[in-house]
């Protein structure tokens, strides 16, 4: 179970975590509303204590926030604050707050509503367990178990028995091709080609050239005739990646195949008729683009039949341990490797930004370079899970003064949020400052600062 502990006092983060700490449980933090946020919509905590009065971000905001948000997983909220008023606690109850408790709290209180909590997630999921065991996990070349995958699978067989051009939509490493040609194999096309273009590794001048062909001395280079990507998928589908880059004029021409099924080569009046099923995808929101005139709304309306959204892997944590089991087996010779308890624990805690693709090379490497037929976080890249000693780091600072204290504490935390997006990000300073919000100047005085270098 995941707990997420907010609270802009650090010594009110350490006091819970420490009430709340076992071994069946992973606690966050977030010192205020807006990382607090960010934690609920990545790490889907299944129980968050949210205190009310803080900076900016208060937590009022907090749930006020979620509310407005259908598409974000609502968690059981238990609001802390010191604040006992009836009409604050009953406003928050308005707000999707699950219960409200006055500091200072009991602390077997709050361990029975975190047992409470526990004992609905492990109920909830022997429920999904049992519902799920007659959907297998495999689906072609794609994997899951959870709700989302299962959802996805299902549209998926629908919209192949169609003859419907698709849209997928979902970020960078989830699989978009992989859905696509399931799409193809499961349609009465699966006799026909498949063919795939990423439409963004073109060269903007060679991209009409790549999808519509051309004849020879159509341009200076053009030494001999070319088919083009749709008529190579006549009969069959064409699959075009990263729609969402193609330029302006080439949108123009798209849209002109797809209204009379024809296409005409660079460098001839000849027009050729094809039999193409569309199936695209874009990792970019396409209704922002269509909205600065960046991609044609008439285009849209004809690539979009049908729309598929795979989901984040941050948002389906029920498969990250199969999709790693799965390429861990892939990857091993006849020699038997596992993972250490806390490189599960660092998998799960993960973000994710890279998806299943990140997954797969992580898994991939760390079996090639672990030792002793275990791999441990360090070989993945991933920072461990906190030890003892850190868990009880807190105490040194307990004999300061309150100032120096707090002082010492920053800077602490400080040091540790840059150098776990620096290790999140593989050194790049710039996507490390993006990733803490800073500018990379700043990013760069302060790794000056306190020492930090990047490898």
């Amino acid at each position: 179970m995941k707990i997420l502990i907010v609270d802009d006092e650090p010594a009110a983060r350490y006091g819970m975590t420490k009430a709340l700490k076992s071994d069946h449980r992973l606690i966050l933090e977030a010192a205020d509303g807006g990382t607090a946020l960010d934690q609920i919509r990545q790490q889907c905590p299944d129980l968050v204590f949210l205190d009310l009065n803080m900076p900016e971000k208060d937590g009022l905001f907090v749930l006020k926030d979620l509310q407005q948000d259908p598409s974000t997983v609502t968690p059981e909220i238990i609001v802390v604050t010191a604040n006992d008023g009836v009409d604050m606690a009953v406003e928050c109850i308005r707000c999707g707050a699950t219960d409200f408790i006055t500091k200072p709290y009991d602390v077997a209180h709050i361990r029975s509503i975190a047992t409470r909590t526990e004992e609905r997630v492990n109920l909830q999921a022997r429920v999904t367990q049992l519902e799920t065991n007659d959907k297998p996990a495999r689906f072609g070349a794609l994997l899951g178990t959870s709700s989302v995958m299962q959802h996805l699978f299902r549209s998926v067989e629908k919209a192949a028995a169609t003859s419907l051009p698709v849209v997928i939509r979902g970020e960078s490493g989830t699989g978009k091709e992989l859905i696509a040609r399931e799409l193809h194999d499961r349609s009465n096309r699966s006799a026909g080609p498949f063919v795939a273009v990423n439409t963004a590794a073109i060269a903007e001048s060679l991209v009409e050239s790549e999808l519509f062909g051309h004849v020879k001395g159509a341009f200076t280079g053009a030494d001999r005739n070319r088919t083009g990507v749709f008529r190579q998928a006549d009969s069959g589908t064409l699959f075009l990646d990263e729609i969402g880059d193609m330029p302006s004029p080439v949108q123009t021409r798209l849209l002109r195949v797809l209204q009379e099924g024809i296409v005409q080569p660079i460098g001839t009046e000849e027009c050729v008729q094809v039999d193409v099923r569309i199936i695209s995808a874009t990792h970019q929101d396409l209704d922002q683009a269509i909205t600065d005139k960046a991609f044609r709304q008439d285009l849209y309306f004809r690539l979009k039949g049908i729309e598929l959204f795979i989901p984040p892997l941050r948002n389906r944590h029920e498969d990250i341990l199969l999709l790693a089991k799965e390429f861990l087996a892939s990857s091993t010779g006849p020699a038997e490797i596992v993972m250490a308890h806390e490189t599960v624990a660092a998998l799960l805690r993960h973000t994710w930004p890279g998806n299943v693709r990140e997954l797969q090379q992580m898994i991939s490497a760390a079996a090639a370079l672990c030792e002793g037929g275990v791999i441990q976080p360090a070989d993945v890249g991933l920072a461990p899970t906190r030890s003892a000693e850190d868990e009880n780091a807190f105490e040194r600072y307990l004999d300061l003064p309150l100032t120096e204290a707090r002082s010492q504490l920053v800077a602490t935390f400080e040091r540790l949020m840059i150098e776990r997006a620096l290790q999140m990000e593989a050194g790049n300073v710039s996507a490390a400052a993006r990733r803490l919000g800073i500018h990379r100047q700043s990013l760069q005085q302060k790794m000056k600062q306190m020492g930090i270098k990047t490898s």
